[in-house]
């Protein structure tokens, strides 16, 4: 083989491997790095679980990313969920699973609100969600009073702490949704409208899909994973905490964007959430073993951002010249 075949094969390997090629690189130069302490179980454990409430988020923010429009205000709407079920059940003594299915409902709820705003009153996604943001944030701060909610039940705990065997139960809530995810994408047709919808929605709509339920049902869908987000962090902190998730909504966003995907570009979309998301905890994680300044962290994580996104509009012009 020579050197030219290697490359080409070289590119193929990289290129079926996608965003999973830069995971790699990063967990080998964490563990290079960081010396032993990275691949430490007790932080290992520790960063999945970080990265499992993100995750949750994430899949949330590609459905309505995939489908042509953002989400801002997934991180309050995480924040309310999480609070607002640990209030049920300490000063109202609701069940654990009563005050669960509540706020996953809600979180639905809100979600359609925000997908009727930006499809009938025609306010663009970007401002609807800063708006429903500070609307979320300010009713969390009216039933909390900025102060935590502690005194969960067991049984609420496990959802961010428990195991089944040796596996952490929101490494299984968070695998089960992104295999739900991705059958929903490729073999189902909402998924398929979806994509329709994300990559053309005049074209959609000319072709017979209803872009207004189409958009709705996305949002919806955020605000139900927003919410479960927000229940399985709650779970982690063992308390409602109103300013927990604060930068949960970048968070998820980044963990989008990062794995590559877009409305132009959604294949693949739910593992290429899970890398993005893999690569943002990991950097997060890394950074914090190598005691960098939280403030230069949160600068790492923008330029991130901007990078990916920047890099996807280029493969973007790339294949539309190609083609």
């Amino acid at each position: 083989m020579n050197m030219k075949e290697f490359k080409g094969q070289v590119r193929k390997v990289t290129d079926a491997l996608g965003i999973w090629v830069v995971l790699i690189l990063l967990f080998l130069a964490l563990s290079i790095s960081t010396g032993k302490t990275f691949l430490q179980a007790s932080n290992l454990i520790n960063l999945v679980r970080q990265i499992c409430v993100t995750c949750l988020v994430a899949v949330g923010a590609t459905f309505v990313v995939c489908g042509g429009e953002i989400d801002l205000s997934s991180g309050e709407m995480a924040a309310l969920a999480g609070c607002f079920s640990a209030m049920l059940m300490v000063r109202y003594g609701w069940s654990t699973w009563t005050s669960i299915l509540v706020v996953l409902a809600v979180g639905t709820l809100f979600g359609i609100l925000t997908g009727l705003v930006v499809t009938i009153l025609n306010v663009p996604s970007f401002i609807a969600t800063l708006g429903m943001m500070y609307v979320l944030e300010g009713i969390v701060l009216l039933l909390t009073r900025g102060t935590p909610i502690n005194g969960l039940h067991e049984d609420y705990i496990a959802i961010g702490r428990g195991y089944v065997g040796p596996i952490p139960i929101p490494v299984i809530i968070v695998a089960v949704i992104i295999l739900i995810g991705a059958f929903v994408f490729k073999f189902m047709k909402f998924g398929r409208n979806i994509q329709a919808v994300g990559e053309n929605a005049v074209a959609a709509k000319l072709s017979g899909i209803n872009v207004r339920m189409i958009k709705i049902a996305i949002f919806a869908v955020g605000g139900l994973l927003s919410a479960a987000g927000g229940v399985m962090l709650t779970a982690r902190l063992s308390s409602g905490q109103p300013t927990a998730a604060s930068d949960l909504s970048l968070q998820a966003m980044a963990g989008v964007f990062v794995g590559g995907n877009s409305a132009t570009s959604s294949e693949h979309a739910m593992f290429n959430t899970l890398a993005g998301s893999l690569i943002i905890g990991m950097i997060n994680n890394g950074m914090n073993l190598l005691e960098v300044n939280a403030y230069w962290q949160k600068v790492a994580l923008g330029v991130i951002i901007i990078s990916a996104i920047a890099m996807d509009a280029y493969r973007t012009q790339s294949l539309a010249k190609a083609s």
